[in-house]
């Protein structure tokens, strides 16, 4: 079926380039913009608003091949992306709530997709090694956003003396889900709560799992030529 092929030709090197943009901005937005920018200043929000709706965007694209997850997406993503917005023009405890719940479920939503993306079937690539460093990284934004929400409606499940004025800081979840993921634990912020403490015990076994497995087979696979699942007939 020519039109078929001719349909689903210019997939594969959408994704491929997809997944590089897709790294390159979580690569900035997670270990750039924070090491640039003080906490709780008008240009680290600025930027971290700014490549958090890039980051979802680029998520969406990356759903293009799956229709039905594709609307999906879409629409929770430009939610989140539109309350954000909202969040500069209207008071912050209006939209707040809802704003981080949205991004929660947007970001869950695309780490699927590139996890589906990057170990469906077919023959391991360079493109996706880069998903699959991408999905790391998008775990760490993950739970830095569940936390963030947790601080929020439970305000001492975590203890800091930096949370008193920088609890709705991104960037100081974003360094603390890292600081966990990697089981780095520098200790200058401590889960109180139950809840906490469940959520960095599983980020924090994630961390050792998915390196040491996943990654690991991926690249095993990719230099051995072989494939990430079962042959496509």
């Amino acid at each position: 079926m020519p039109h078929v092929r001719q349909s689903t030709g210019w997939i594969a090197p959408l994704r491929k380039a997809n997944m590089g943009v897709l790294l390159a901005l979580l690569v900035i937005s997670v270990f750039g913009v924070p090491s640039f920018t003080e906490p709780g200043r008008l240009v680290g929000r600025i930027l971290q608003d700014l490549f958090l709706s890039l980051i979802l965007i680029t998520g969406v694209v990356s759903a293009k091949e799956r229709p039905r997850a594709f609307v999906l997406i879409a629409l929770v993503a430009l939610a989140a992306i539109t309350l954000r917005l909202a969040g500069w023009v209207v008071p912050a405890h209006l939209t707040l709530a809802i704003r981080d719940a949205t991004t929660l479920v947007a970001v869950a939503l695309i780490t699927v997709v590139i996890g589906l993306n990057v170990f469906g079937s077919g023959k391991v690539t360079f493109d996706r090694i880069d998903g699959a460093i991408a999905l790391y990284i998008l775990l760490g934004v993950l739970w830095a956003q569940a936390y963030q929400i947790l601080s929020s409606v439970i305000p001492n499940a975590f203890y800091s003396a930096s949370l008193h004025t920088n609890s709705l800081d991104r960037s100081i979840w974003i360094y603390f889900s890292f600081v966990t993921l990697t089981t780095a634990g520098y200790g200058d912020i401590l889960p109180i709560a139950p809840e906490a403490r469940s959520l960095t015990n599983l980020e924090a076994l994630i961390g050792q799992l998915y390196p040491a497995i996943v990654l690991a087979r991926l690249v095993s696979l990719h230099l051995a030529g072989g494939d990430s699942g079962a042959s496509n007939s």
